[in-house]
């Protein structure tokens, strides 16, 4: 039975990655029977999460660094020097005990990367790249020093994986697209029929994500500011947290649109939102996949999502199935605004229906059987 360790430390619980982390381990968990996974639990950022039947392993004893805060440059990289210190060498010493068949990570992989490139371990490794790529010039130097290091990487997207190979610093066979496990369909069909806990007097467009630059909400906020005559019949609510939270609700002051915006918290059920809005909107500035964009379309919601880097594109191709607009760029979108107001019934149903099939892509049970490819055929 092949033993899989999974790596994915986190300062940040609003990352997408962590779901793909979780649905990755329960459904290789559920769906393949021939390996056993375990969960490395660097310093307790995993305690709050159950899995199914997968071990947790702590690492360190350092549990405050969960505690630590994160937020701005200088602390988020601090906070990485002390990980890597109290991580190094446990994580070295449970490899070479241990022996499992593969190492799968996903974030601060640069603590893992060093490990074998200056280390020889019967672990095979995989790389899986989480997010749009910043090939700044350490990281390409590293992946390029522990390139022969690196069995797998697994890219969630097409052009992600175009990307690297143009930068040649993977082998061809060893990069491979394999889509992040986003979506479990039967827990989905529950959650987005709950009730929700607002009431919304007028249809509402919805946008949903961390409140951080790379998101662009101040986009759409602006765009709204500017044409409140043209969306009087609309409301738009924007879901999340972040960094930027105190600007937002600045803006939306300044400009006395606290009637024509709406402003909230994190939800633990976004399927609900998802379900019951208009449209959901993602301004992004990248996004690798877009995880909203794939569950509206698993909920049967259409999508306006700009052309950012590099998942959006990717699934809506060519307004087959959604609303595409260039980034950033305001008569762009309300073109694309435009044609979805104005699109017929049968129009918005055709996009529908090719999103869904598309999302299928992303389900947690296709995931596994792509990962369990490639860890059962060593």
């Amino acid at each position: 039975m092949k033993k899989n360790y999974f790596w994915s430390p986190h300062i940040d619980p609003q990352v997408a990655t962590l779901k793909s982390v979780s649905n990755s381990l329960n459904s290789l968990t559920r769906y393949e029977k021939k390996t056993k996974n375990f969960l490395i639990n660097v310093f307790g950022e995993w305690d709050k999460h159950n899995f199914l039947n997968v071990n947790k392993i702590d690492l360190t004893s350092n549990k405050n660094l969960k505690d630590k805060k994160y937020k701005g440059f200088i602390n988020s990289r601090f906070l990485y020097l002390m990980i890597f210190f109290s991580s190094y060498f446990p994580l070295k010493k449970i490899l070479i005990k241990n022996k499992p068949d593969f190492l799968i990570v996903h974030l601060i992989t640069s603590i893992p990367i060093l490990l074998f490139i200056f280390n020889k371990f019967k672990t095979k490794l995989i790389l899986r790249i989480s997010g749009y790529p910043k090939l700044n010039f350490f990281r390409f130097c590293l992946w390029k020093i522990a390139s022969a290091k690196i069995k797998y990487v697994v890219c969630p997207t097409e052009e992600t994986k175009s990307f690297l190979l143009k930068k040649k610093i993977f082998d061809k066979e060893q990069v491979i697209f394999i889509p992040d496990p986003i979506l479990d369909i039967k827990k989905i069909s529950i959650l987005k029929k709950e009730k929700l806990e607002t009431k919304f007097e007028k249809p509402f467009f919805l946008s949903v994500g961390r409140f951080t630059k790379q998101k662009n909400h101040i986009f759409l906020i602006n765009f709204f500011s500017k044409n409140l005559q043209y969306l009087e019949n609309y409301k738009l609510v924007i879901i999340g947290q972040g960094e930027l939270e105190k600007d937002y609700y600045k803006i939306i002051k300044n400009k006395k649109l606290e009637n024509k915006i709406q402003i909230l918290g994190y939800k633990k059920n976004i399927f609900k939102y998802l379900y019951n809005a208009k449209c959901v909107i993602s301004c992004s500035l990248w996004e690798d996949p877009g995880f909203i964009m794939i569950e509206s379309a698993c909920v049967g919601t259409p999508i306006i999502s700009s052309d950012c880097p590099s998942g959006p594109k990717e699934f809506i191709g060519k307004n087959e199935n959604g609303f595409i607009f260039n980034s950033n760029d305001e008569a762009s979108f309300k073109k694309a605004l435009d044609a979805f107001i104005v699109s017929s019934k049968d129009s918005i149903n055709k996009k529908l229906i090719n999103a869904k099939k598309r999302s299928k892509l992303y389900t947690c049970f296709y995931n596994s059987k792509k990962l369990s490819n490639i860890i059962n055929e060593n």
